[in-house]
Protein backbone atom coordinates (compact mmCIF):
# COMPACT_ATOMS: atom_id res chain seq x y z
CA UNK A 1 0.00 0.00 0.00
CA UNK A 2 1.38 3.11 -1.01
CA UNK A 3 1.55 5.63 1.89
CA UNK A 4 1.82 9.43 2.70
CA UNK A 5 4.23 9.67 5.36
CA UNK A 6 5.74 12.45 4.36
CA UNK A 7 2.92 14.99 3.02
CA UNK A 8 1.10 13.91 6.44
CA UNK A 9 3.46 14.29 8.52
CA UNK A 10 4.00 18.04 7.22
CA UNK A 11 0.68 18.81 7.46
CA UNK A 12 0.62 18.00 10.99
CA UNK A 13 3.45 19.84 11.72
CA UNK A 14 2.23 22.95 9.35
CA UNK A 15 -1.49 23.02 11.73
CA UNK A 16 0.31 21.87 14.79
CA UNK A 17 2.18 25.19 15.85
CA UNK A 18 -1.19 26.74 18.12
CA UNK A 19 -1.94 23.84 18.88
CA UNK A 20 1.35 22.59 21.02
CA UNK A 21 2.26 26.49 22.20
CA UNK A 22 -1.09 25.86 24.04
CA UNK A 23 0.24 22.72 25.93
CA UNK A 24 3.68 24.14 26.72
CA UNK A 25 4.21 26.19 29.68
CA UNK A 26 7.75 27.01 29.83
CA UNK A 27 7.18 30.34 28.48
CA UNK A 28 8.99 29.84 24.97
CA UNK A 29 7.86 31.17 22.34
CA UNK A 30 8.24 29.41 19.10
CA UNK A 31 6.17 31.01 16.78
CA UNK A 32 9.59 33.26 16.49
CA UNK A 33 11.33 30.29 14.97
CA UNK A 34 11.34 29.49 11.66
CA UNK A 35 8.53 26.53 10.55
CA UNK A 36 11.06 24.07 9.84
CA UNK A 37 12.63 24.28 12.82
CA UNK A 38 9.39 24.40 14.86
CA UNK A 39 7.82 21.38 13.20
CA UNK A 40 10.79 19.20 14.31
CA UNK A 41 10.30 20.87 18.00
CA UNK A 42 6.98 19.56 17.36
CA UNK A 43 8.13 16.19 16.78
CA UNK A 44 10.34 16.26 19.13
CA UNK A 45 7.69 16.86 21.73
CA UNK A 46 5.05 14.53 20.85
CA UNK A 47 7.37 11.46 20.01
CA UNK A 48 10.85 12.09 22.23
CA UNK A 49 9.83 14.50 25.29
CA UNK A 50 9.35 12.71 28.50
CA UNK A 51 8.20 15.95 30.33
CA UNK A 52 5.40 16.82 27.28
CA UNK A 53 2.32 15.49 26.98
CA UNK A 54 2.42 12.12 24.38
CA UNK A 55 -0.37 13.43 21.51
CA UNK A 56 -1.89 11.15 19.02
CA UNK A 57 -1.88 13.04 15.37
CA UNK A 58 -4.89 12.07 12.90
CA UNK A 59 -4.43 13.34 10.22
CA UNK A 60 -7.08 13.25 7.26
CA UNK A 61 -6.22 15.02 4.14
CA UNK A 62 -4.18 18.45 5.09
CA UNK A 63 -6.54 18.80 8.32
CA UNK A 64 -4.77 17.56 11.47
CA UNK A 65 -6.40 17.66 15.05
CA UNK A 66 -4.74 15.79 18.20
CA UNK A 67 -5.72 13.78 21.03
CA UNK A 68 -4.81 12.68 24.59
CA UNK A 69 -5.77 9.19 24.00
CA UNK A 70 -6.23 6.53 21.78
CA UNK A 71 -9.83 5.86 22.16
CA UNK A 72 -11.05 9.44 21.23
CA UNK A 73 -8.45 9.43 18.14
CA UNK A 74 -9.97 6.04 17.37
CA UNK A 75 -13.63 7.11 18.09
CA UNK A 76 -13.61 10.80 16.47
CA UNK A 77 -11.00 10.06 13.27
CA UNK A 78 -13.10 10.26 9.67
CA UNK A 79 -12.79 7.28 7.72
CA UNK A 80 -9.56 7.31 5.78
CA UNK A 81 -7.64 8.51 8.39
CA UNK A 82 -3.84 8.15 9.45
CA UNK A 83 -3.23 7.78 13.04
CA UNK A 84 0.33 8.59 14.42
CA UNK A 85 0.76 6.99 17.46
CA UNK A 86 4.22 8.64 19.34
CA UNK A 87 6.21 6.55 21.57
CA UNK A 88 4.60 5.78 25.07
CA UNK A 89 2.14 3.41 26.15
CA UNK A 90 -1.42 4.27 24.79
CA UNK A 91 -5.14 1.97 26.49
CA UNK A 92 -7.18 0.91 23.49
CA UNK A 93 -11.04 -0.17 24.61
CA UNK A 94 -12.64 0.77 21.22
CA UNK A 95 -13.41 -1.17 18.34
CA UNK A 96 -12.42 -0.02 14.61
CA UNK A 97 -14.97 0.10 12.69
CA UNK A 98 -13.87 1.98 9.67
CA UNK A 99 -10.80 2.28 7.34
CA UNK A 100 -7.83 3.65 9.42
CA UNK A 101 -4.32 3.62 9.29
CA UNK A 102 -2.74 2.98 12.88
CA UNK A 103 1.17 3.78 12.69
CA UNK A 104 3.51 3.62 15.83
CA UNK A 105 6.96 4.71 15.67
CA UNK A 106 8.27 1.16 16.19
CA UNK A 107 8.22 -1.61 19.00
CA UNK A 108 12.04 -2.28 18.95
CA UNK A 109 13.47 -0.66 21.93
CA UNK A 110 16.96 -0.26 20.57
CA UNK A 111 15.69 1.25 17.10
CA UNK A 112 13.04 4.34 19.37
CA UNK A 113 16.03 4.41 21.94
CA UNK A 114 14.81 8.98 21.28
CA UNK A 115 11.57 8.44 20.85
CA UNK A 116 10.66 5.05 23.20
CA UNK A 117 8.55 2.76 21.49
CA UNK A 118 4.47 2.83 20.88
CA UNK A 119 2.87 0.04 22.82
CA UNK A 120 -1.10 -0.03 22.81
CA UNK A 121 -2.14 -1.79 25.92
CA UNK A 122 -5.82 -3.68 25.00
CA UNK A 123 -6.74 -5.69 22.29
CA UNK A 124 -7.98 -4.92 18.41
CA UNK A 125 -11.19 -5.74 17.75
CA UNK A 126 -11.80 -4.80 13.45
CA UNK A 127 -14.85 -4.65 12.20
CA UNK A 128 -17.04 -3.87 9.26
CA UNK A 129 -16.22 -0.88 7.77
CA UNK A 130 -12.53 -1.17 8.26
CA UNK A 131 -11.68 -2.76 4.83
CA UNK A 132 -8.49 -1.16 3.32
CA UNK A 133 -7.14 -0.15 6.80
CA UNK A 134 -3.47 -1.09 8.66
CA UNK A 135 -1.90 -1.22 11.68
CA UNK A 136 1.85 -0.34 11.30
CA UNK A 137 4.99 -0.37 13.99
CA UNK A 138 3.44 -0.81 17.55
CA UNK A 139 4.09 -3.41 20.08
CA UNK A 140 0.48 -4.62 21.24
CA UNK A 141 -0.29 -6.20 24.40
CA UNK A 142 -3.76 -8.20 23.84
CA UNK A 143 -4.95 -9.85 20.83
CA UNK A 144 -6.07 -9.10 17.15
CA UNK A 145 -9.70 -10.16 16.15
CA UNK A 146 -11.73 -9.45 13.27
CA UNK A 147 -14.93 -9.88 14.13
CA UNK A 148 -16.05 -11.81 17.54
CA UNK A 149 -16.35 -15.33 18.23
CA UNK A 150 -17.19 -17.78 15.90
CA UNK A 151 -15.49 -14.99 13.49
CA UNK A 152 -18.29 -15.23 10.96
CA UNK A 153 -20.19 -11.83 11.94
CA UNK A 154 -17.92 -9.62 9.88
CA UNK A 155 -16.63 -9.45 6.34
CA UNK A 156 -13.33 -7.71 5.97
CA UNK A 157 -11.32 -7.08 3.34
CA UNK A 158 -7.67 -5.94 2.13
CA UNK A 159 -6.15 -5.23 5.83
CA UNK A 160 -2.50 -5.31 6.59
CA UNK A 161 -0.61 -6.00 9.41
CA UNK A 162 2.94 -4.95 9.53
CA UNK A 163 6.12 -4.62 11.39
CA UNK A 164 4.30 -5.23 15.14
CA UNK A 165 5.11 -7.06 18.04
CA UNK A 166 2.01 -8.94 18.69
CA UNK A 167 1.51 -10.20 22.50
CA UNK A 168 -0.89 -12.65 21.84
CA UNK A 169 -3.29 -14.52 19.48
CA UNK A 170 -4.61 -13.92 15.99
CA UNK A 171 -8.22 -14.34 15.45
CA UNK A 172 -8.92 -13.99 11.28
CA UNK A 173 -12.91 -14.16 10.00
CA UNK A 174 -14.58 -16.80 7.88
CA UNK A 175 -16.24 -13.97 5.17
CA UNK A 176 -12.49 -11.64 4.70
CA UNK A 177 -10.41 -11.81 1.90
CA UNK A 178 -6.77 -10.33 1.47
CA UNK A 179 -5.51 -10.13 4.74
CA UNK A 180 -1.49 -9.51 4.91
CA UNK A 181 0.78 -10.24 7.96
CA UNK A 182 4.13 -8.87 7.77
CA UNK A 183 7.39 -8.62 9.46
CA UNK A 184 5.88 -9.31 12.57
CA UNK A 185 6.77 -10.80 15.89
CA UNK A 186 4.01 -13.38 16.44
CA UNK A 187 3.86 -14.58 20.29
CA UNK A 188 0.53 -16.29 20.25
CA UNK A 189 -1.60 -18.50 17.61
CA UNK A 190 -3.02 -17.91 14.70
CA UNK A 191 -6.30 -18.71 13.87
CA UNK A 192 -7.38 -18.43 9.99
CA UNK A 193 -11.14 -19.37 10.79
CA UNK A 194 -10.96 -20.26 6.73
CA UNK A 195 -10.34 -16.85 5.69
CA UNK A 196 -9.33 -16.61 2.32
CA UNK A 197 -6.35 -15.38 0.27
CA UNK A 198 -4.03 -14.63 3.49
CA UNK A 199 -0.56 -14.01 3.56
CA UNK A 200 1.84 -14.27 6.12
CA UNK A 201 5.20 -13.36 5.10
CA UNK A 202 8.60 -12.78 6.93
CA UNK A 203 7.05 -13.01 10.88
CA UNK A 204 8.65 -14.79 13.24
CA UNK A 205 6.10 -17.20 14.95
CA UNK A 206 6.71 -17.74 18.63
CA UNK A 207 4.22 -20.64 19.46
CA UNK A 208 4.06 -21.88 15.55
CA UNK A 209 0.26 -23.19 16.40
CA UNK A 210 -1.92 -22.60 13.51
CA UNK A 211 -5.95 -23.38 13.35
CA UNK A 212 -8.40 -23.45 10.82
CA UNK A 213 -6.43 -22.62 7.47
CA UNK A 214 -8.62 -23.99 4.28
CA UNK A 215 -7.25 -22.99 1.01
CA UNK A 216 -5.88 -20.16 -0.51
CA UNK A 217 -3.22 -19.62 2.69
CA UNK A 218 0.26 -18.42 1.73
CA UNK A 219 3.12 -18.66 4.77
CA UNK A 220 5.93 -17.38 2.94
CA UNK A 221 9.91 -16.87 4.04
CA UNK A 222 8.23 -17.24 7.88
CA UNK A 223 10.51 -18.60 10.96
CA UNK A 224 8.20 -20.70 12.96
CA UNK A 225 10.35 -20.81 16.61
CA UNK A 226 7.52 -23.25 18.63
CA UNK A 227 7.90 -22.33 22.32
CA UNK A 228 6.49 -25.11 23.54
CA UNK A 229 6.26 -24.04 27.17
CA UNK A 230 3.46 -21.11 25.89
CA UNK A 231 0.65 -23.24 24.78
CA UNK A 232 2.37 -25.99 26.19
CA UNK A 233 2.24 -28.06 22.44
CA UNK A 234 3.05 -26.18 19.31
CA UNK A 235 0.03 -27.56 17.34
CA UNK A 236 -1.80 -27.65 13.66
CA UNK A 237 -5.24 -28.38 13.41
CA UNK A 238 -7.39 -28.20 9.98
CA UNK A 239 -4.41 -26.82 7.74
CA UNK A 240 -5.79 -27.46 3.91
CA UNK A 241 -5.23 -26.78 0.80
CA UNK A 242 -2.22 -24.23 1.82
CA UNK A 243 0.93 -23.35 0.34
CA UNK A 244 4.08 -22.94 2.56
CA UNK A 245 7.28 -22.26 1.23
CA UNK A 246 11.11 -20.99 2.37
CA UNK A 247 10.10 -21.11 5.60
CA UNK A 248 12.50 -22.48 8.71
CA UNK A 249 10.44 -24.71 11.01
CA UNK A 250 13.16 -25.50 14.25
CA UNK A 251 10.53 -28.45 15.21
CA UNK A 252 7.94 -29.87 13.88
CA UNK A 253 3.51 -29.72 14.96
CA UNK A 254 1.40 -32.03 16.42
CA UNK A 255 -1.29 -32.66 13.60
CA UNK A 256 -3.55 -35.39 12.72
CA UNK A 257 -3.63 -37.00 9.02
CA UNK A 258 -6.52 -35.69 8.82
CA UNK A 259 -6.19 -32.17 10.24
CA UNK A 260 -2.64 -31.58 7.77
CA UNK A 261 -3.91 -32.05 4.03
CA UNK A 262 -3.78 -31.13 -0.05
CA UNK A 263 -1.09 -28.87 1.02
CA UNK A 264 2.08 -27.80 -0.93
CA UNK A 265 5.31 -27.51 1.14
CA UNK A 266 8.23 -26.19 -1.05
CA UNK A 267 11.90 -25.16 -0.35
CA UNK A 268 11.52 -25.30 3.78
CA UNK A 269 14.00 -26.39 6.32
CA UNK A 270 12.47 -28.36 8.95
CA UNK A 271 14.91 -28.64 11.38
CA UNK A 272 14.66 -31.84 12.81
CA UNK A 273 15.01 -35.29 12.51
CA UNK A 274 11.08 -35.68 12.11
CA UNK A 275 8.67 -34.90 9.08
CA UNK A 276 5.12 -33.85 8.99
CA UNK A 277 2.13 -36.46 9.14
CA UNK A 278 2.63 -38.06 5.89
CA UNK A 279 -0.53 -37.67 4.30
CA UNK A 280 -0.63 -38.75 1.10
CA UNK A 281 -2.53 -35.40 -0.29
CA UNK A 282 0.58 -33.15 0.81
CA UNK A 283 3.02 -32.54 -1.89
CA UNK A 284 7.05 -31.65 -0.65
CA UNK A 285 8.98 -30.48 -3.18
CA UNK A 286 12.93 -29.23 -1.97
CA UNK A 287 12.71 -29.12 1.38
CA UNK A 288 15.71 -29.48 3.53
CA UNK A 289 15.07 -32.12 7.09
CA UNK A 290 17.83 -31.32 9.68
CA UNK A 291 18.60 -31.19 12.36
CA UNK A 292 21.59 -28.66 10.41
CA UNK A 293 25.14 -27.94 11.86
CA UNK A 294 24.54 -23.78 10.81
CA UNK A 295 21.57 -21.91 10.51
CA UNK A 296 21.25 -18.63 12.14
CA UNK A 297 24.24 -16.40 12.81
CA UNK A 298 23.25 -16.13 16.74
CA UNK A 299 19.96 -17.92 17.92
CA UNK A 300 18.96 -20.22 20.50
CA UNK A 301 15.80 -21.76 22.38
CA UNK A 302 12.54 -21.30 20.93
CA UNK A 303 11.64 -17.21 21.99
CA UNK A 304 12.20 -14.09 20.17
CA UNK A 305 14.79 -11.74 21.56
CA UNK A 306 15.81 -8.53 19.54
CA UNK A 307 19.57 -9.50 20.64
CA UNK A 308 19.56 -12.25 18.56
CA UNK A 309 20.34 -12.85 14.74
CA UNK A 310 18.06 -14.20 12.68
CA UNK A 311 20.10 -14.28 9.34
CA UNK A 312 21.29 -16.86 7.52
CA UNK A 313 24.80 -18.05 8.02
CA UNK A 314 26.83 -17.85 4.54
CA UNK A 315 27.49 -22.35 4.94
CA UNK A 316 24.00 -23.05 5.98
CA UNK A 317 22.27 -25.38 3.59
CA UNK A 318 19.23 -22.27 4.24
CA UNK A 319 21.51 -19.80 2.15
CA UNK A 320 20.16 -19.11 -0.87
CA UNK A 321 17.74 -22.06 -0.65
CA UNK A 322 14.58 -20.09 -1.40
CA UNK A 323 12.29 -20.80 -4.58
CA UNK A 324 13.65 -17.09 -5.23
CA UNK A 325 17.34 -18.01 -5.07
CA UNK A 326 17.41 -16.15 -1.95
CA UNK A 327 17.75 -16.94 1.70
CA UNK A 328 15.33 -18.91 3.79
CA UNK A 329 13.52 -17.22 6.60
CA UNK A 330 12.65 -13.60 7.17
CA UNK A 331 15.84 -12.01 5.13
CA UNK A 332 15.08 -13.60 1.78
CA UNK A 333 13.22 -12.29 -1.08
CA UNK A 334 13.99 -9.36 -2.50
CA UNK A 335 12.55 -7.10 0.36
CA UNK A 336 14.09 -8.76 3.19
CA UNK A 337 12.97 -7.76 6.92
CA UNK A 338 13.99 -4.33 7.68
CA UNK A 339 16.41 -3.95 10.45
CA UNK A 340 15.51 -2.63 13.25
CA UNK A 341 11.48 -2.94 12.20
CA UNK A 342 10.67 0.91 11.45
CA UNK A 343 8.02 1.64 10.24
CA UNK A 344 8.33 4.13 6.69
CA UNK A 345 7.67 7.46 8.02
CA UNK A 346 10.82 9.46 9.06
CA UNK A 347 12.71 8.83 12.12
CA UNK A 348 14.16 10.61 14.90
CA UNK A 349 17.92 9.62 15.52
CA UNK A 350 19.06 11.81 18.13
CA UNK A 351 17.81 14.73 19.99
CA UNK A 352 18.58 17.85 22.16
CA UNK A 353 16.93 20.72 23.44
CA UNK A 354 18.49 23.63 25.19
CA UNK A 355 18.79 27.21 25.74
CA UNK A 356 22.00 29.29 25.86
CA UNK A 357 22.12 32.99 26.97
CA UNK A 358 17.81 33.09 26.44
CA UNK A 359 17.39 31.46 23.02
CA UNK A 360 16.10 28.08 22.20
CA UNK A 361 19.11 25.54 20.90
CA UNK A 362 17.25 22.88 18.87
CA UNK A 363 19.38 19.98 17.63
CA UNK A 364 17.74 16.71 15.94
CA UNK A 365 18.63 14.56 13.57
CA UNK A 366 16.41 12.76 11.49
CA UNK A 367 16.58 9.83 8.88
CA UNK A 368 14.41 9.70 5.93
CA UNK A 369 13.01 5.86 5.65
CA UNK A 370 12.95 4.02 2.29
CA UNK A 371 10.50 1.60 3.22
Amino acid sequence: MKRIYYKSIYSILKNSVNYILSKINNGLNLLTLPLGVVGFFLVLLISASTSAQSLIAVQNGSNATYYASLDSAITYAAAGSYIYIPGGSFTLTKSINKELHIIGVGHNPDSCAVTGISEVIGNFLILNGSDHGSILGLKISGTISFGSSPYTDVSINYYDIERCNIGNDIYLATNSTHILINECIIRGRIFGNNTQLFQMSKSIIETSSLYYFNSNAYFINNIFLANNSFYHYYYWSTIKDSNFRNNIFLTIPFANSSDCINNQFQNNLFNTIYSLPASPTNVFQNNITGPVATLFKNQSGYYFDYKQDYHILPDSPAHNAGTDGTDLGIYGTGTPWKEGSLPGNPHIQSSSISTVNGNLNVKIKVASQDN
